[in-house]
């Protein structure tokens, strides 16, 4: 007489294993895809916002004839919130009059001034901050040249020390563009 003993199995099988971790995969690869285009929206957004202050800043020359925050006259901005002020009195942003500067979905401000950042005579420009190196590479490519040092984009450690020579450094950077 033959006995035939059945053996009862415990855990999973390389097939069960397998499907499960095709299935992690997947989500992890959502996951990650889906945060790449957030963050590229948010790139796009602030890149929108810098054209749309520089648009303004023309704009608003166009009206009235002279530089907003402009207050000695010599085609420079001399006062950061009198620049925003003027803008927001002529309609081209919006806010309340004395608010701060606007911020962008990155996390940061914007800025002006004049000087610092452009070499040759002094110019106007408009930043914004709290920008990754690899963001501010990005942007300086879709707006400008790619190079942080040349073009009406330039970037570094700050808006008015000496411009980094590669978007190497992971740390936060300001990106600074012409008027």
């Amino acid at each position: 007489m033959n006995t035939v003993t059945s053996q009862n199995q415990k855990g999973f099988t390389l097939v069960e294993i397998a499907i499960v971790l095709v299935i992690i995969g997947l989500l992890l690869g959502g996951v990650l895809k889906g945060q790449e285009l957030i963050t590229n929206s948010k790139i796009k957004a602030v890149t929108g916002d810098f054209e749309g202050i520089s648009t303004a800043y023309y704009a608003y020359q166009d009206r009235t004839g002279v530089v907003p925050g402009d207050t000695d006259s010599d085609g420079l901005i001399d006062d950061s919130q009198n620049f925003w002020d003027d803008l927001r009195s002529e309609g081209f942003i919006s806010g309340a009059s004395g608010a701060s500067a606007p911020s962008h979905d990155l996390d940061g401000s914007f800025s002006v001034g004049s000087g610092g950042m452009f070499t040759g005579p002094s110019k106007n420009y408009t930043c914004v901050s709290n920008i990754k190196s690899s963001v501010a590479q990005g942007m300086d490519v879709k707006l400008d040249d790619g190079n942080p040092q040349t073009g009406i984009v330039r970037s570094g450690d700050t808006a008015t020390t000496s411009l980094s020579t590669a978007y190497t450094n992971a740390a936060a950077t300001f990106v600074c563009r012409e008027l």
